[in-house]
C-alpha cells in the first residue's frame, strides 16, 4: 500500500487550506499560524484570500486525507504554544465534518504530542554537542 498516493487521491489543496484557515481564525490569527498558512498556500500555488467555504460533509473524502487535515489543523492550532477552547472548539466540528472517531482524534493528538517530544529530545543531543 502507498500511502502517500492514497492521501493524495482525492485531495482538495483548496479544501484542505480552507479548513486550517478557519481553525486559525478560530481565536484571531497569530503570526506563526499565518507564516504556517502563507507557506502552504505558496506550496500550492493558491490565494488565502480566495478559498471555498467548507462544506458541512467532509466524510467523503479519502480517510487518510482526513486524518492528514486533522493532524495539520491540530498542529496548526498549537502552532502559537496553546489549544485556546475556541481552537478546541473548531477542531472538534472540524473532526465532526470528517466523521473522524474520537479515538481517532486522540490518537493523532498523541502523535503530535510524540513528534514534539521527539524533536525535542534532538534539540537537547544538539545543544549537548554545541555546549
Amino acid at each position: 500500500m502507498n500511502l502517500v498516493s492514497n492521501a493524495l487521491e482525492g485531495f482538495s489543496p483548496e479544501l484542505y487550506l480552507s479548513a486550517l484557515v478557519e481553525v486559525a481564525h478560530s481565536d484571531g490569527l497569530h503570526p506563526t499560524e499565518e507564516v504556517f498558512l502563507k507557506e502552504r498556500a505558496e506550496s500550492f500555488g493558491l490565494d488565502l484570500n480566495n478559498l471555498p467555504a467548507v462544506p458541512d460533509d467532509l466524510s467523503q473524502l479519502p480517510s487518510s486525507t482526513r486524518i492528514f487535515l486533522y493532524r495539520d489543523a491540530l498542529m496548526l492550532a498549537y502552532a502559537d504554544g496553546q489549544l485556546s477552547e475556541k481552537e478546541e472548539e473548531h477542531l472538534a466540528q472540524l473532526a465532526q465534518k470528517m466523521s473522524l472517531s474520537e479515538k481517532i482524534t486522540s490518537d493523532i493528538k498523541e502523535w503530535i504530542n510524540d513528534f514534539s517530544n521527539l524533536l525535542d529530545r534532538m534539540e537537547n543531543i544538539i545543544k549537548a554537542v554545541t555546549d
